[in-house]
């Protein structure tokens, strides 16, 4: 048993020895969909690797990539000038610093919002239902099958799939073109925003009070409003006791069926599905309101929490310290040890020799984990099958290993 666990680990070094590459750009996002990855640098570019079927890497065939590619604009030039990136099942979305929101990749729920269905492998401009070129965006997100950004006047707006009420228009018809979120009476609009984010069918949002809303897909509680009902307009989410709301919130993000928030002490919050024990609070319970999430190996409360991401069944968290936790669901490998036993609480990563250290940047969705290292190293674990199906069908790396330097 030894040697063939020795003999899969140097097979995955043989695989992956290839995704190394320097630059002289500085990553300041990485942000996954289900499958496929993008890594934003400071000057505006974007690369992306992982699964492809719909060109959701910029690719124009199926080819998956299997390492960071950077992004085209067409079969010319690159794409430039980004400020901000998000990714969803097969589509991908990006912000230009003009304002203006650039797709590609699957449209069958017209997830790029450019007034059509047909997929797309190069970027396309989103526009407005009279074929404007929409604008004034400061930031963007992708659910799996739709896209949410944000204004600058505060407002969120959605296109794509809205089987869930996730669009927030108070109906349940998709739209290839962008629409306003309206407000929880359902009257005027969602006002006073200042962050997005996006789950497989939901969507959180962060207003400038500190406090969050949510609407979309609630089957496991992952509205945090105390109910298991969708809402197709935004409800707020309440606080731990159920009687008031939660508040001091600095930072949100989404599974793609629980959710999270980070307040202005680093204490991290969790709520929605908890299968995998995902929400870190020791129990496998599903949650329709925020629970605190235990400290290591359940040890107290996790402090001092500066960023989370989360994918379908696992968390993973840095602390000031750049200190890296994880928690979830592991049949994958997706916590970065050799146990795949799913564990409730957070627990440390190691990197086969010590603890991995020194994160700068996380990032989860699907079954797998990305961290950047204040070395420029980012390092992968869990199964990505875009990344490897090309090479070895359904393999895993259940130690972090390096797959590119920026």
């Amino acid at each position: 048993m030894e040697k063939k666990r020795i003999f899969f680990l140097i097979l995955i070094s043989i695989i992956f020895s290839d995704l190394l590459f320097s630059g002289a750009n500085d990553v300041v996002k990485i942000v996954s969909g289900k499958s496929h990855t993008l890594i934003l640098t400071k000057n505006g570019d974007v690369f992306g690797f992982g699964w492809n079927k719909a060109g959701q890497i910029g690719f124009r065939n199926d080819e998956n990539s299997l390492k960071p590619t950077q992004i085209k604009l067409n079969n010319k030039i690159h794409l430039l000038d980004i400020i901000d990136i998000g990714a969803g099942d097969i589509h991908s979305i990006a912000l230009r610093k003009n304002g203006v929101v650039l797709t590609w990749g699957g449209n069958f729920s017209g997830q790029l919002g450019n007034l059509t269905y047909n997929d797309s492998p190069f970027p396309v401009i989103v526009r407005e239902k009279n074929g404007n070129i929409f604008n004034g965006v400061i930031k963007v997100a992708a659910g799996w099958d739709f896209s949410v950004v944000l204004k600058k006047d505060g407002t969120v707006w959605t296109w794509g799939d809205n089987k869930c009420g996730q669009l927030g228009d108070g109906s349940f018809k998709n739209r290839n073109y962008p629409i306003p979120v309206r407000n929880h009476l359902g009257k005027g609009y969602l006002k006073d925003i200042i962050d997005i984010k996006a789950g497989a069918f939901h969507i959180l949002a962060l207003s400038k009070d500190g406090t969050v809303w949510s609407w979309g897909n609630n089957e496991f509680g992952q509205l945090g409003d105390g109910s298991f009902e969708n809402k197709f307009y935004p409800v707020k989410v309440r606080n731990l006791s159920g009687r008031g709301y939660l508040e001091n919130i600095v930072k949100i993000e989404c599974g793609a069926f629980h959710s999270l928030a980070i307040d202005k002490d680093g204490n991290l919050y969790a709520w929605g599905k908890n299968w995998k024990g995902q929400l870190g609070d020791g129990t496998y319970i599903n949650r329709n309101r925020p629970i605190q999430v235990l400290g290591e190996n359940g040890d107290g409360f996790l402090k001092n929490v500066v960023d989370v991401s989360a994918g379908r069944n696992h968390t993973i968290a840095l602390n000031r310290k750049g200190e890296i936790f994880v928690w979830g669901g592991n049949v994958f490998g997706q916590l970065g040890n050799l146990i795949l036993k799913k564990i409730y609480f957070p627990i440390r990563v190691y990197n086969g020799k010590t603890l991995l250290k020194n994160g700068i940047l996380i990032s989860a969705a699907g079954s797998y984990c990305l961290v950047l290292l204040n070395d420029g190293n980012i390092y992968f674990w869990g199964v990505n099958e875009g990344e490897i199906i090309n090479k070895f069908e359904k393999s895993m790396i259940h130690l972090p290993h390096v797959i590119a330097k920026f």
